[in-house]
């Protein structure tokens, strides 16, 4: 049963305690294993941390696509909404609630800014990524102690300055009447993360990128994804997303591996289309959270880089195979790489670039952190 709440505020203590529980609920439980082949995806396969899936190929200009699903106005902000399971309901959108854990924040910071102390000839991004309610909640929780941008400068202020920090804020906040953020899901959508990657381009000297009405793209309708699920509204339920891809517009390919040595590898769909379960319709990107993952482009011009994620950065990486000749894919949670010594993997395969890319939740979440930080040896 859904609780309607006006305008009421929690604590932050309460809201901090709770959302622990929830992303380790919801964010960080064991991974799913995609079948080698294309296949269809049943819901016993799927992974209780949230799905991942993709549309037909279609060649359709998605420019032509409706791009706005949620409202950006004042008016809408200051709605009606509920909360249940520390998720708030506002009309037919469910949202993380978030506040500020400065500790765990520059905690965070201090564990990027190892890497880029310990392999300082390897050039190190960070790209922490607001979710939906930075922009679309009511006031309250969005503000203050719930503000994610300030989250974010809390945690890039201890970087220092070894470490080129993404603002990847500015430029989502400049599209948001775009369809950015699922309504029924925790992750930002394809066209989310291509704004983020926008200012990665930026902020890495890179070319802008090639705009997404040159990509080739495909859609899966009936996308239900995880605030659904710990929730059970039925407006979430009776009001789906749609997942919208857009492939490389470079020749790739790639494989997964189970561990570092690279030596069991699979072959991997970078973008996936045909994947029927409404629950996993966001592991079209990468089959969603692989231990490691190397993708090869037939950009010649030997950079390399590694992105280290959760699954947020699944819809992101696709982008980076424009501008990089190898990209390699490390989530730290995957018992595979746990214990693996991340500096000298770096040197081993001779690359030059990391980006942490991480949303907001994450370095308040141990069961992320603490893999991260040993590999690192923080």
């Amino acid at each position: 049963m859904e609780m309607t709440i006006s305008k009421r505020i929690l604590g932050t203590v309460e809201l901090i305690l709770a959302a622990s529980i929830l992303l380790s609920a919801v964010i960080f439980a064991p991974p799913y294993q995609a079948a080698p082949a294309e296949t269809d995806v049943s819901a016993t396969q799927q992974t209780t941390q949230l799905p991942v899936s993709a549309p037909e190929s279609t060649t359709a200009d998605p420019t032509t696509m409706p791009t706005t699903t949620a409202p950006t106005t004042e008016a809408a902000r200051t709605e009606e909404y509920g909360i249940v399971n520390y998720i708030l309901l506002m009309g037919d959108a469910g949202m993380e609630m978030y506040s500020v854990a400065k500790q765990k924040l520059t905690d965070y910071g201090t564990t990027v800014a190892k890497l880029a102390q310990t392999v300082p000839e390897v050039r190190v991004f960070a790209l922490l990524a607001p979710t939906r309610i930075e922009f679309y909640g009511p006031e309250e929780y969005r503000t203050g102690s719930h503000s994610q941008k300030r989250g974010i400068e809390i945690a890039y202020a201890a970087m220092g300055d070894k470490v080129v920090r993404v603002n990847a804020y500015d430029s989502i906040q400049a599209h948001t009447q775009e369809y950015l953020y699922f309504r029924t899901d925790h992750h930002w959508t394809a066209r989310g993360a291509y704004h983020a990657y926008e200012a990665f381009c930026a902020a890495a000297g890179l070319p802008a990128p090639e705009p997404l009405s040159a990509h080739e793209t495909a859609r899966l309708d009936g996308f239900v994804g995880s605030m659904y699920r710990y929730t059970q509204s039925e407006k979430l339920k009776n009001n789906p997303d749609y997942v919208e891809v857009f492939y490389p517009t470079v020749e790739a390919s790639g494989q997964f591996y189970s561990t570092p040595a690279m030596n069991d590898g699979k072959n991997l769909r970078i973008i996936s289309t045909k994947i029927n379960d409404p629950a996993s319709k966001y592991m079209a990107f990468i089959q969603g959270d692989k231990p490691l993952i190397k993708m090869t482009t037939n950009v010649e011009n030997g950079q390399k880089i590694l992105l280290i994620k959760e699954s947020y950065g699944n819809a992101f990486a696709p982008f980076l195979l424009e501008n990089y000749s190898e990209v390699y894919v490390l989530d730290p949670r995957q018992e595979g790489v746990q214990g693996m010594n991340l500096p000298q993997f770096l040197r081993d395969n001779g690359i030059q670039n990391v980006l942490f890319l991480n949303y907001m939740m994450a370095p308040s979440n141990s069961k992320y952190m603490k893999p991260l930080t040993a590999m690192i040896g923080a």
